[in-house]
């Protein structure tokens, strides 16, 4: 380190010594990639992109170990088209290689795009997956279920590590990844307690993360380290505002932090809207279209039904399409007796909505999207999975955010279990 600061002072007035000192400030800023995501894809393209306006990278840049495909008519190409992209590499047989220079620690999110099986059915994108990308030799390995880590980073350590590979939260993983699984000749109930011990697990673990990132983002005596939490946090906790408040104590001008304190005031205000739907309350009524372009409503879900679920959801939501099998059966079982869907999508891209409508085979009124039409304003949404049961005909809120066996257990009580049997 000495060494390179005195290359850097003699600099002054010497052409060759400004070139050695840009090698080795590129050399200390160098990182790499190596990947193994073989137990969740088998090829496609790895694509690392930073939320800023397109072409500034803001301190990031990547050379991927080979030229990716073009992408040639994939439809996945114009969401890659849109993204910041600041490095990407081709997947073969489950593996990837990157580097680059990142003149800085930063939280950076990544998709693989143009994955599919080995039947040749296209993968839709997971998104909500990020990570520190920061100096140095990084390796990243995923599950069968796409739940990845990040080993290598001293960031990435604070950052998520710190409670990521703690006994607690990788025990929790494997008792999620067993209750999950479904079992040969297991009876209803049986599988109903299972879906609900997999529920009140998945519950424990996000509480795990949610603590942990807690923790950092209050506490850490290093302050990048506690913006990088903020940034890459998406459990929008109440200690979240005050952590944000906080940190701009310490760095009170810059640029993020600042944005931060405004959109706490929002996050406050959708907060109280949100709280306006408690069971009991009035379901509001707002337009949405198709993707056939037909205008839809919840008043219009509601014309000759009983029930209506208002579901919102997103093709990035793994919680959201894990319970679309459980919601299907549901609709079966009960559609014909008066039960709807409303189901709202608050991606932002429509070919990711496309995507994830195509291989779900959704049944019921599927319309969108994005977080910033009025719908998830006017209902306070700032996260999914949501939902709401209403009452058809009097709009009124019968109960919130059903999963699993809850939301038999209500359809069973509203129309009897012969919805179910029959």
């Amino acid at each position: 380190m000495h060494h390179r600061s005195f290359l850097c002072l003699m600099a002054a007035g010497a052409a060759v010594f400004f070139t050695a000192c840009a090698a080795n400030d590129a050399e200390s800023n160098r990182y790499t990639i190596t990947g193994d995501v073989s137990a969740a894809y088998s090829n496609g393209e790895f694509v690392v992109w930073v939320a800023a306006p397109k072409g500034e990278s803001g301190g990031a840049t990547g050379m991927a170990a080979a030229t990716p495909a073009s992408g040639g008519g994939d439809p996945q190409k114009s969401m890659k088209d849109s993204l910041n992209i600041v490095a990407e590499a081709p997947i073969i047989d489950g593996k990837f290689f990157l580097e680059g220079t990142a003149d800085a620690p930063r939280n950076v999110y990544f998709y693989v795009l143009g994955a599919v099986t080995p039947e040749g059915r296209r993968l839709a994108p997971m998104k909500g997956q990020a990570f520190i990308l920061e100096p140095g030799d990084l390796k990243l390995t995923m599950s069968a279920r796409a739940r990845f880590l990040m080993e290598g980073g001293h960031y990435n350590d604070i950052v998520v590590n710190s409670w990521k590979r703690s006994p607690e939260y990788i025990a929790l993983t494997e008792a999620y990844n067993r209750k999950v699984a479904a079992v040969d000749g297991e009876t209803e109930d049986e599988r109903r307690a299972r879906t609900e011990q997999a529920s009140e697990t998945y519950s424990a673990i996000l509480d795990l993360e949610n603590e942990g990132r807690r923790k950092v983002a209050m506490s850490h005596e290093d302050p990048l380290a506690r913006k990088l939490t903020l940034q890459s946090t998406w459990l929008r906790d109440r200690w979240f505002g005050d952590a944000v408040r906080a940190l701009a104590e310490v760095i009170p001008d810059d640029p993020w932090i600042i944005d931060a304190l405004a959109s706490e005031e929002q996050y406050a205000a959708a907060r109280a809207r949100r709280a306006q739907f408690a069971v009991g309350a009035e379901i509001r009524d707002f337009e949405a279209e198709t993707l056939d372009g037909e205008t839809v409503s919840i008043a219009g879900a509601r014309q000759g039904k009983e029930v209506v679920l208002v579901e919102f959801w997103a093709s990035w939501c793994g919680p959201c399409r894990v319970e679309i099998p459980h919601m299907k059966q549901a609709y079966a079982d009960y559609g014909p007796l008066g039960f709807e869907i409303f189901s709202f999508t608050v991606d932002d891209e429509r070919e990711d909505w496309e995507e994830a409508s195509e291989e779900e085979q959704l049944p019921w009124i599927d319309a969108g999207m994005g977080m910033d039409h009025s719908a998830t304003e006017t209902y306070g949404v700032t996260g999914v999975p949501a939902n709401f049961l209403v009452d058809a005909g009097s709009g009124e809120i019968i109960a919130r955010n059903l999963r699993g066996h809850k939301l038999d257990e209500a359809l069973a009580e509203r129309f009897g279990k012969a919805g179910a049997e029959g």
